[in-house]
């Protein structure tokens, strides 16, 4: 748990609470007693909480902060839906989705796979302890509950499967892969403009450019590294030569094993260049 953080005891209560309101645990007055407590920790959601955050390149308003990436794992641990955690929290689930994909994120992953575990395993023991009749359906805080609580493998009216094997709102899913799409479209572009500034003082590679893909570039647009006038109306698409060109040099798929990795040598050179001038490195990221 994140030393002087003095929020979180609180929250890892609340999170117990929540977690036997819903599982409907009533058979043990410690458990009941530890319910009404607001200072009784859980031991297990608090465990959790002592991982590495993952660190951010930069600070913007309502990023994700060390304190909200602890909250959304002891959120997790009660209901083991990442989801539902973004929901609860007013946070959109692809930002966090980075911080799990993040190169430093292992610590951050090893807690969320933890948390999900916690939560099926609590699921699991609490259905087994309290089979539900078949036909019934357990009481809940919000009277919604569709579905019996150990029947998980039929979706509510308008839910679809997701990516990670849970039921979850079409429209929540649709809007996440467009902006998955988009996030994956401007990076793309990005990455070609890079390609472009690289070869733009090469007469050959820019000859060889522009015969295969038929585009008309301004390499002086080019050279500063700015969108091209052709942007708008050609798309990035891996199978056209542009992009084929631009994966081939490594600026896209490099750290896959794609071509040389462009990337990390470009941020290898940064950082030697910081430690010729007495600074430290760059963290490297994803924003």
């Amino acid at each position: 748990m994140a030393p002087g953080n003095s929020r979180f005891p609180i929250w890892i209560s609340f999170a117990s609470r929540s977690w036997m309101q819903e599982s409907q645990m009533a058979d043990a007055p410690a458990a009941q007693e530890a319910q009404h407590d607001p200072e009784t920790p859980d031991p297990e959601v608090e465990a959790l909480l002592n991982f590495d955050p993952v660190p951010r390149q930069r600070e913007v308003e309502g990023g994700w902060t060390p304190e909200l990436q602890r909250e959304f794992i002891a959120r997790l641990a009660v209901h083991g839906s990442p989801q539902k955690a973004c929901e609860e929290m007013g946070k959109n689930r692809t930002g966090v989705t980075k911080l799990y994909r993040s190169p430093f994120g292992a610590s951050f992953r090893v807690a969320w796979d933890g948390a999900v575990a916690l939560a099926r395993g609590r699921r699991a023991a609490d259905a087994k302890a309290q089979p539900v009749k078949p036909g019934t359906r357990p009481p809940t805080i919000d009277h919604r509950r569709k579905r019996p609580w150990d029947d998980e493998s039929a979706p509510l009216p308008g839910q679809v499967m997701n990516e990670d094997g849970e039921w979850e709102d079409e429209d929540s899913y649709r809007e996440r892969a467009e902006e998955a799409q988009d996030s994956i479209a401007g990076k793309l572009l990005r990455i070609r403009r890079l390609y472009l500034a690289e070869i733009s003082d090469c007469p050959g590679k820019r000859a060889a450019f522009e015969i295969l893909t038929e585009l008309p570039v301004d390499w002086d647009i080019a050279a500063r590294g700015e969108p091209q006038p052709f942007q708008p109306w050609v798309k990035t698409n891996q199978r056209q030569p542009d992009m084929i060109l631009t994966a081939e040099s490594g600026w896209s798929f490099g750290e896959a094993g794609y071509g040389p990795d462009r990337k990390a040598a470009l941020r290898r050179d940064i950082d030697e260049h910081r430690a010729e001038e007495g600074l430290p490195p760059v963290v490297w990221a994803e924003s």
